[in-house]
């Protein structure tokens, strides 16, 4: 627990990205149980990206995808409990865009999946972007979030 209060917890997730559709799974751990996120997990020790993106996805969807580019950063922050792999996850997000919708083969950290239009709102609300992403969805999403924030 005191590691967890005190250090934060460095993750990449992977926004798997179909013609405006993206790949999200239904967590079966804290934090997020319960709620469809995007593929990924904690960087570990000496880890390099390359290495972190093979285990990750191979775990968590059964397949690797190669070609992922830097689009984003989150800064996310949740509530201890007795379950907790984490508190505070600074984020990298990456994107990868996929020609055709696949049947990933999840592993025991997540119950199902989905091809989904939308996104989740905690990441919406913590995104701030790098580059443009190929999704117009998360874009436009972005945008109106920083409309809002500028109408205070």
């Amino acid at each position: 627990k005191t590691f967890l209060e005190n250090m934060p917890i460095f993750c990449i997730d992977f926004l798997i990205n179909c013609d405006e559709e993206f790949l999200l799974l239904k967590r079966n751990e804290e934090p997020l149980k319960g709620l469809f996120w995007m593929p990924g997990g904690r960087l570990q020790k000496n880890e390099e990206i390359e290495e972190f993106s093979i285990r990750v996805q191979s775990r968590e969807i059964g397949r690797y995808f190669k070609n992922y580019n830097l689009i984003g950063f989150s800064n996310y922050f949740f509530k201890y409990s007795i379950n907790s792999r984490a508190t505070h996850t600074p984020t990298l997000l990456f994107e990868i865009d996929t020609k055709s919708k696949f049947n990933p083969k999840i592993d025991k950290t997540h119950t199902e999946y989905s091809w989904s239009k939308d996104l989740p709102k905690e990441l919406i609300e913590n995104l701030i972007l790098f580059q443009n992403p190929k999704s117009s969805y998360i874009l436009d999403k972005f945008c109106k979030r920083i409309r809002e924030f500028e109408n205070r």
